[in-house]
């Protein structure tokens, strides 16, 4: 959802930056490697990041005067949060920051606006799914739909 909304209004914006998998590339990597992802997709020089804190200076200069389209998708902590769109001063009139998580207590604070939570698929929708991505057909192997229906129920 969040990248059809990205593609679909990014044209609006001065400089538009998508950034995938927060939570997982900053249990790889670190929070400064986002940082740098962040500002190379804005096509800002990246090369004075040495630390977090550089990396949230350089964000903050760079784009306070641009109308920004910042997503960041999977968002699991408030730090990632501070350190990658800290404040809505960091950016320019007219910006908009979304933000997907799992954890609805990530947002949690004065500058989230408004928030909208996903409803889930009903159950037919859901085996339908799993079945497209598990067997590449659109109901279980044989055998199998017993199994996919609990794995179904189990994940919600």
């Amino acid at each position: 959802i969040a990248r059809a909304v990205f593609e679909t209004i990014r044209c609006r914006f001065e400089v538009t930056c998508f950034l995938d998998n927060v939570r997982e590339n900053c249990e790889k990597k670190d929070i400064t490697h986002m940082q740098k992802q962040l500002l190379d997709q804005m096509k800002i020089s990246s090369n004075a990041v040495y630390n977090k804190y550089d990396g949230r200076t350089i964000i903050q200069n760079s784009l306070r005067l641009k109308k920004v389209l910042l997503v960041l998708d999977d968002v699991n902590h408030k730090k990632q949060l501070e350190n990658l769109a800290g404040e809505q001063a960091w950016f320019g009139p007219g910006s908009r920051i979304i933000i997907t998580t799992r954890d609805v207590e990530a947002l949690k604070g004065p500058e989230v606006h408004e928030t909208y939570e996903v409803e889930g698929l009903v159950e037919s929708e859901a085996l339908n799914l799993f079945c497209l991505k598990a067997f590449k057909q659109q109901k279980p192997a044989e055998g199998f739909l017993d199994l996919s229906k609990g794995v179904v129920k189990y994940s919600g």
